[in-house]
């Protein structure tokens, strides 16, 4: 397989990768719910949450080996919840106090959706 790495996204879902991908990759170490992988012809990190079958997986680009584990993409991830649902409105989170615009067809704004564990 030819590397894609280059033209990948810094976060993306497991399903958004191209074939392959994860089976391409070499895996460097286990943490927890996530694994860090190497790419074979380019040497791109990647993390890669394990397989959970109530959650998303995302993957994301590590930028520094050092505390890989705790690197923290959330709110690339929330940007990506807010892609994959279309963006914002107009009105305003239902959430008591708050005056954040909602995501589309959700009453929430994106920090209280994904307070409730919405991923994608």
């Amino acid at each position: 397989m030819n590397c894609q790495c280059q033209n990948l996204p810094d976060v993306f879902y497991i399903e958004d990768a191209p074939t392959g991908f994860e089976n391409n990759l070499i895996k460097k170490e286990n943490g927890g719910w996530v694994w860090l992988g190497v790419c074979p012809q380019c040497s791109t990190l990647w993390k890669i949450d394990a397989w959970d079958k109530y959650q998303q997986q995302f993957v994301e680009r590590v930028q520094n080996e050092d505390n890989w584990e705790k690197q923290d993409t959330t709110q690339q991830r929330k940007q990506l919840l807010l892609k994959s649902r279309g963006g914002l409105t107009e009105e305003e989170c239902i959430w008591k106090g708050c005056h954040h615009k909602r995501v589309k067809d959700v009453a929430y704004c994106i920090d209280h959706l994904w307070d409730t564990g919405a991923r994608k």
